[in-house]
């Protein structure tokens, strides 16, 4: 990180001369780049140069390069465009680019991801970095663009025209411009955006914030929410921002089995562990998961994630005395090595209330326990399991304000750990989630709500472990096409489906599941088949009157949107189902019908899950 640090003073001093500011891709440059998370190399280092840049990879760039790069979701599940779905590894910089006007899409609701990128196409995406807008501009597009580009200096080096493909090496010409020009009514050049950071460090010890060359006067933000010096914890992250005297601080781990490094362990550039890839972020990281650290193929470890998802540090290997609880959501076999060997062990995967996901080669298999609450103890490094109840006699409406926090007569912790299963039902695959407070406010939960409860060394509940209580958990999406045969001879159903953008195909023998064309659905599985659809309630009205942040009214009734809502506009011939944003729908919504499905009634805590607008 020093070394970024003096990048960027050298690129702010080199910024301030009158001299040219025309370079070559240099190794200065690509390191600045690189630094700054914008453009980075393969795992071997190369630029690549002489390679084009799709409309994905520019986005992902363009996104890096702006004032949003800090906001970009990475666990999001919304897909902005039918051919990005949501687990395509663009689609978070996409959704991010679109919400934020810094692109667009085509008229006929593609991105087209895979089109390698035109010319006009950056120069507009940069402009809108730099917050030029249309009005500032001009209309005749792409002409005005390009005019104001080479005015600010953005094409300097650059040898295109309108219409032709961008190399790597034209993008970072592009980008390192952009950081050198200023933004829209700023005398500043745009890389002093770009403040000056140190870390990640791994917090070891209560004076943390000294090794940042940071004070005890320090503002610090633990996870997105305002904190304090004394809320930060052993093994978390940590990242000192100069300019704001302020600390961010990041708590999100992995315990899992340490799979594999690439491209190899002597100079690791990610690791695999429990199957996910992860980049390497910390010096810390790298030394622990290289040769030269004492982690081996088929060890259980902690890492620990940084602000950006990477590996910024690993915990101290865990050892007999660990000893956790949680919900078992996964059990299964696995390949790891031991002494040069590679063995078949199996595996559980248990995911802890403080949302964290741990997983450890097993004694044996725990199928049985599939579903419950467990308590997970290492011996001799194998994880044995015992199931898990909490005595407690807790039900009441949930109340969490500003000056209350209690479930019934009972207390809940300021920092109450929440997390819930989609079902406890064996032969279901669990969807496992962490749930704010705020989201149960209101709610009256029954004991059968609760599967499990723990309290501080006050008495105040400070984790919990809910069954199907809000309904965020599950899979909610729309049947396109039904067709249920019920005659005495034969039961059988065929069906397509679409779940985020997604289709999906099924055909159930001896079983039907009573659902129609064009219907919102709730959708279950085992984690091989979809086991069931149940029908979404349709609220009785087809026109949508208000639409207000999260809170849609339908007639005179509003109701309030899951922030996972699926938004579709479905034409009738043929009938195709696209994805649209909320500002798309607010646009139709005067013109066309819309039908609106809910699971449950708001009081007990239902959302708007879909949402179909009818083009014609």
């Amino acid at each position: 990180m020093k070394k970024l640090l003096s990048l960027l003073m050298t690129a702010l001093i080199v910024f301030s001369t009158t001299e040219a500011t025309v370079f070559a891709a240099s190794s200065y440059e690509a390191e600045l780049l690189s630094d700054l998370s914008i453009m980075q190399g393969d795992p071997n280092g190369n630029m690549r140069y002489q390679d084009t840049v799709s409309r994905a990879e520019c986005a992902k760039i363009v996104v890096s390069a702006s004032k949003y790069r800090d906001s970009v979701d990475r666990n999001s599940n919304r897909s902005p465009f039918k051919d990005v779905s949501y687990d395509h590894w663009a689609a978070p910089f996409v959704m991010t680019g679109i919400k934020n006007g810094l692109f667009k899409g085509y008229f006929d609701a593609t991105f087209r991801p895979s089109n390698t990128v035109t010319y006009e196409e950056a120069i507009t995406m940069l402009l809108r970095v730099l917050d030029y807008t249309e009005e500032d501009i001009g209309n005749d597009w792409p002409y005005d663009q390009i005019d104001m580009a080479k005015k600010i200096g953005m094409l300097d080096g650059v040898n295109k025209s309108i219409g032709q493909q961008l190399t790597r090496r034209d993008i970072s010409k592009m980008i390192y411009n952009t950081l050198n020009a200023s933004a829209k009514g700023s005398q500043e050049k745009y890389l002093t955006g770009f403040n000056r950071t140190i870390g990640p460090i791994t917090v070891t010890a209560s004076n943390w914030y000294e090794e940042l060359g940071a004070d005890s006067s320090v503002k610090v933000v633990r996870d997105g929410v305002e904190s304090s010096i004394s809320a930060v914890r052993t093994n978390d992250i940590a990242y000192y921002m100069v300019e704001y005297n302020k600390v961010l601080v990041y708590s999100k781990k992995v315990t899992g089995i340490y799979e594999a490094a690439s491209p190899n362990k002597d100079a690791p550039v990610s690791v695999t562990v429990s199957g996910v890839t992860y980049a390497i972020e910390g010096d810390d990281a790298y030394a622990k998961l290289s040769s030269s650290g004492n982690l081996r193929y088929g060890d259980t470890i902690t890492i620990l994630l940084g602000k950006s998802g990477d590996i910024a540090g690993v915990a101290t290997k865990l050892t007999d005395d660990t000893k956790v609880t949680g919900f078992l959501s996964a059990v299964g076999t696995k390949d790891t090595i031991v002494a040069g060997t590679t063995l078949t062990k199996p595996y559980i995967r248990v995911v802890l209330p403080s949302g964290e996901v741990c997983e450890y080669i097993a004694e044996k298999n725990y199928e049985s326990y599939i579903n419950r609450v467990v308590t997970v103890k290492l011996v001799d490094g194998l994880a044995t399991l015992s199931s898990t109840t909490s005595k407690h006699n807790i039900s009441g409406k949930v109340t969490w304000d500003a000056d209350i926090h209690t479930i019934g007569s009972h207390t809940l912790a300021s920092d109450v750990q929440i997390i819930e299963t989609s079902t406890t039902e064996s032969h279901e695959t669990a969807t496992v989630a962490s749930v704010y407070p705020q989201r149960l406010n209101g709610l009256n939960l029954s004991a059968r709500d609760i599967l499990y409860v723990s309290k501080n060394s006050v008495g105040n509940i400070d984790t919990l472990i809910l069954n199907d209580v809000t309904g965020d958990t599950h899979t909610y999406g729309v049947v396109t096409y039904a067709k249920n045969n019920n005659d005495d001879r034969l039961l059988s159903g065929s069906y397509e489906y679409i779940v985020n953008g997604t289709e999906g195909l099924l055909s159930t023998q001896n079983k039907t599941f009573g659902v129609s064309s064009g219907q919102a659905v709730t959708i279950k599985g085992d984690g091989r088949n979809v086991t069931s659809m149940t029908p979404l309630t349709l609220i009785q009205s087809n026109k949508i009157t208000d639409i207000s942040g999260s809170v849609v009214t339908v007639g005179t009734n509003a109701y309030i949107m899951s922030d996972k809502v699926q938004i579709y506009i479905k034409s009738s011939y043929p009938s195709v189902y696209n994805m649209i944003t909320i500002e798309e729908l607010a646009d139709l919504a005067d013109e066309h019908p819309a039908y609106v499905y809910t699971d449950k009634p708001t009081s007990a805590g239902g959302r708007i899950r879909v949402i179909i607008v009818h083009a014609n």
